[in-house]
């Protein structure tokens, strides 16, 4: 479907996937960390204050509509809680999909598990736009973690405080787990001259014009 293949497991480095082809005349290596750790480090910087923010405004938005909550039931939270984490864990599969299924039809994308890193990510060889990038990289975030809390700050009220708690950490999490995906927005952003395209070889993500 819309060229997409899930690969399952990756078992070693990143780098045996790369089908090994000449880069193209003129590809430019992005600026980015070496390792998926040192890119979690530094994508965290972007992820660190948004979570932060939205669970200031989720905690100010419960306490102004349930005021402090009291004659509850602890039954009720934790299965709130256990569903939550249970979204949670699908979601990230969701997570990649909407990556690839935002990218062009035309462009082979390939998802692969890496248990060793505790990631998933999308590899693609294939340049895409520079535009096209962005919203890829940018979409689950927004659809799985940003837009999801800005509807729940609207209905708030008519949903029981257990549930919205749920909510609220649902999206905070899924927010925050694409911190990978806004250090590669930041960097295409800064780096990727307009007219550019982006594509990977192995660990690393390449432009060309």
């Amino acid at each position: 479907m819309r060229n997409i293949e899930f690969k399952g497991t990756l078992k070693g480095d990143i780098e045996q996937i790369s089908s090994g082809k000449q880069l193209p005349e003129g590809s430019v290596m992005f600026k980015e960390p070496e390792t998926s750790d040192k890119a979690f480090l530094q994508g965290a910087v972007f992820a660190g204050p948004l979570m932060l923010v939205m669970m200031c405004m989720g905690i100010v938005r419960i306490l102004l509509v349930f005021g402090r909550p009291h004659g509850l039931k602890f039954g009720s939270f934790v299965i709130a809680f256990l569903v939550s984490l249970f979204c949670i864990y699908i979601s990230q599969y969701v997570h990649e999909y909407i990556h690839a299924l935002t990218m062009p039809k035309e462009i082979k994308k390939q998802i692969y598990v890496m248990p060793q890193n505790q990631m998933l990510f999308v590899y693609v060889e294939e340049p895409v736009s520079k535009k096209a990038f962005m919203i890829s990289v940018l979409s689950p975030a927004f659809i799985l973690g940003i837009i999801p809390f800005v509807i729940w700050m609207f209905v708030a009220p008519m949903i029981p405080i257990p549930v919205s708690l749920g909510v609220v950490m649902y999206c905070i999490f899924m927010s925050g787990c694409a911190l990978g995906d806004y250090l590669n927005a930041f960097n295409c952003a800064r780096q990727v001259p307009k007219g550019g395209k982006v594509f990977n070889r192995g660990w690393h993500s390449y432009w060309i014009l």
